[in-house]
């Protein structure tokens, strides 16, 4: 590398958890990469900073509880950086994280910064001495304090609920390592992403220790196409609780909403809180106080102005700084209680909002209750995502909760350091503590008070809707397949399977039929659709055909080997047209990659899913159909079989003209099947030959537990053709799958009883006729 590039720095990105040495057990501890940060060929020590900063749970029954309001306090998380777990004390064990049991980080040797994996500006300052078995070494690794800048290398939090618990958790379904921060719900919470990085960034921005931070994720994908287009990415689904910052740094929590409008109005706000939800947006239409102004955010965060000595501040009241109260006032009525009445709780209230997912279009979410009756339906500017609005609705509900009673109570002049937004706990009074919100002054203090909600907890994961014009839709000419193919085994009519193809992708195709117009089928996702490259031969239907092969090429998607076993239980199926306009549907467990979406397809099996009649020659330029979930499938109507229907697909939104096609709904999928074991047979003695066969069944689910294959055309009935060379001599119709060809009926075709002759078997339809046929030969 400094051949190539002389005046690069070079760096190794090292994990949180291992840049600061190893401790494999007992009280040893090796510095193992010293002598890769002491080399001259390295120019700072990279970290992927992932490391926790806080240790939040629900509830106030936990340690950090007394330490902030919430996981959003930005000294609660500057103080984590390089204090609490990892610096001060650690979990032995999960049992011990579960219970809140921490045990102090110590060491008999007065270094205890060598055990604390956050502790990076002792590790950074200080010689690195082995300790092998537990005793340390005399001298010093090749580390020298202070020698060369520290890089974070990534630094990032997920998006999601309590992700300050465990910044290097991501959650995937898809992914073995999918995982949740420690008692996290997983619901989406992008204001904790902002607050743990606002943090940091704030925390090493004057450090002559922290070189550089490199923020994680950036995404080259451009937002809002990712993650909205989720046919095309399929990760798009995680960007919700992910590590993205791109769609989200426009955003801001509360107190940086609230202080840049207070600007607007030249006032300077001394405190204000960050609470849910993260505001992505904020719609002010006309002139406004900055009260007005204020007034969606206090509402959808439960913040409160105080008038304070040092200015006005924007907190949420807190139940557990409640000033007791108790000592009467003579001469005056003590307390009133006002409770509201029950029936006219709100049970559900609908909010509306700025969709920021949607493009900004309105969106609404519903917060529902189990108790009362009434229904509210309120509008915020505030311009949220899915998960904030939700916040923001449950917030909004709970403060219309008929638990909140209303206080009005007579204090005396010894409680005038009392202010509106304090909290105060009244004697005798239950569902308390309550919230001062108006303050009478005059020979007594008359008291106005509303008990606090609780602490709003919401775990609301879900799947979010589809994003409204998320991106610009392409201008696409789509190719289009249609494909008529058997019905399944427990289904009762023939499919139409309708694929598209198209590049760029418009993000749907909508298939109609063009002399009526009516809805066929929408397609979603971009088809691995393609043709052949080659021409294919006829093959057998009855093991692996080890002569053929397909060569075709696909206009997208990719293709992979599978084992035997995954192919015979239906993987890697594909549906090839061939030259008599029908389809043959294959498997195939090997893929080789020849080019650019070129494959060559080998070890085939032939005729699958009951398409064994239609195994015929295929030309080059045939089309080929990966079956996999982006073709979709429609029941084929009586009324359409044996014609050609004219379809027309139409290219997302802004396509209005379309594309016309066809397909050819001909009898051969709803037909019966050839049958199998055709057998000739003149019994010894006689002249008479006893023909039969085993029938075939469209709707054999290769069970092996019956004895036959099921009756699926009723009644029961065969059509036996017998040839002389290739002229047809005689037809039998019988009702089992056996007949009998007589010598005097073999003398009338023949002349004579013949030594060889050749027969034809089909099964026969009361609907559609004698069905494909299966052929055999007799000789004597």
């Amino acid at each position: 590398m400094r051949a190539v590039l002389p005046e690069a720095k070079l760096t190794y990105a090292a994990d949180w958890s291992e840049f600061s040495g190893v401790q494999p057990g007992g009280a040893a501890k090796y510095f193992h990469l010293d002598p890769l940060w002491a080399s001259p060929d390295i120019d700072a020590v990279g970290i992927d900073n992932y490391m926790p900063v806080s240790d939040w749970r629900d509830g106030d029954d936990h340690a950090d509880a007394a330490l902030a309001e919430g996981p959003y306090d930005l000294d609660y998380l500057d103080a984590g950086i390089a204090g609490g777990e990892g610096f001060d004390w650690y979990y032995q064990n999960d049992a011990d994280r579960l219970d809140g049991v921490r045990t102090p980080i110590e060491d008999d040797q007065s270094e205890p910064w060598i055990w604390r994996f956050k502790d990076v500006a002792s590790w950074w300052s200080n010689a690195h001495h082995n300790r092998p078995d537990g005793v340390r070494d005399a001298s010093p690794t090749a580390w020298v304090p202070g020698s060369k800048p520290i890089w974070f290398t990534e630094l990032g939090c997920g998006a999601v609920d309590k992700g300050g618990n465990q910044p290097n958790v991501f959650g995937d379904p898809k992914s073995s390592e999918d995982a949740r921060p420690y008692f996290s719900s997983g619901a989406a919470d992008a204001l904790q992403q902002r607050q743990v990085l606002r943090a940091q960034l704030a925390h090493w921005a004057d450090s002559d220790m922290v070189e550089r931070v490199y923020l994680w994720t950036w995404d080259a994908r451009p937002f809002p196409a990712f993650p909205a287009l989720s046919e095309v990415w399929a990760d798009s689904t995680n960007h919700a609780t992910g590590h993205w910052l791109t769609g989200r740094l426009g955003g801001v929590a509360s107190d940086e909403l609230a202080r840049a409008l207070a600007a607007d109005y030249g006032v300077t706000l001394s405190e204000v809180a960050a609470r849910p939800p993260f505001v992505e947006g904020y719609l002010l239409e006309g002139p406004a106080s900055l009260r007005d102004a204020l007034g969606p955010l206090l509402a959808a965060t439960g913040l409160s102005i105080r008038d304070t000595p040092k200015g006005l501040e924007l907190l949420r009241t807190r139940g557990r700084d409640a000033v007791a109260i108790d000592e009467p006032v003579e001469g005056e009525p003590r307390l009133s209680r006002k409770r509201p009445d029950p029936g006219e709780a709100v049970a559900a209230l609908a909010l509306s909002y700025p969709d920021r997912s949607r493009n900004y279009h309105t969106g609404t979410v519903t917060a529902m209750r189990l108790d009362g009756h009434a229904v509210s339906a309120q509008t915020t500017p505030l311009g949220l995502d899915l998960s904030g609005a939700r916040t923001a609705a449950e917030r909004l509900l709970l403060d219309a909760s008929p638990t909140r009673d209303t206080l009005e109570l007579t204090l005396p002049p010894s409680r005038l350091a009392l202010e509106v937004g304090d909290a105060v706990a009244v004697a005798g009074q239950g569902e308390g503590p309550f919230e001062i919100t108006e303050i009478r002054d005059g020979l007594a203090r008359k008291i106005s008070a509303r008990a606090i909600p609780p602490v709003l907890t919401a775990a609301i994961v879900s799947d979010r809707p589809a994003p409204l014009g998320a991106g610009v839709t392409p201008k696409a000419l789509p190719v289009l397949a249609a494909a008529h193919l058997p019905a399944e085994p427990d289904g009762t009519a023939s499919r139409l399977l309708l694929t598209a193809a198209a590049q760029p992708w418009p993000g749907e195709v909508s298939v109609t039929e063009a002399l009526t117009g009516a809805n066929v089928v929408r397609l979603p996702r971009n088809a691995a659709l393609g043709e052949l490259l080659e021409p294919l031969a006829p093959g057998t239907v009855y093991g692996w055909d080890g002569a053929n092969s397909l060569h075709l090429k696909l206009y997208s998607g990719h293709l992979a080997a599978l084992d035997d076993a995954v192919v015979l239980a239906g993987g890697n199926r594909l549906a090839v047209e061939t030259d008599a306009s029908d389809w043959e549907i294959i498997g195939f467990a090997v893929a080789d990659l020849l080019g650019p979406g070129e494959y060559r397809l080998s070890r085939l099996l032939r005729g699958q899913g009951g398409t064994d009649w239609a195994i015929g020659p295929c030309a080059v330029g045939r089309r080929v159909v990966i079956l996999d979930e982006a073709p979709q499938v429609v029941a084929v109507p009586g009324a359409w079989l044996g014609g050609t229907v004219d379809l027309r697909g139409f290219a997302g939104r802004t396509d209005v003209t379309g594309t016309d096609f066809e397909t050819d709904l001909g009898l051969g999928p709803v037909l019966p099947l050839a049958p199998v074991h055709l057998r000739a047979e003149r019994p010894a003695g006689g002249s008479d030959v006893v023909l039969s066969w085993i029938r075939r069944s469209r709707s054999d689910s290769d069970s092996w537990a019956t004895a036959d294959a099921p009756l699926d055309v009723v009644p029961e009935a065969y059509r036996v053709t017998l040839f002389n060379g290739l002229t047809a001599v005689r037809t039998m119709e019988v009702g089992s799958p056996t007949a009998t060809y007589g010598a005097t009926e073999q003398t009338a075709d023949f002349g004579v009883v013949p030594a060889a002759f050749s027969f034809a078997v089909a099964q026969v339809s009361p609907v559609h006729g004698a069905g494909h046929a299966a052929t055999g030969s007799f000789a004597a």
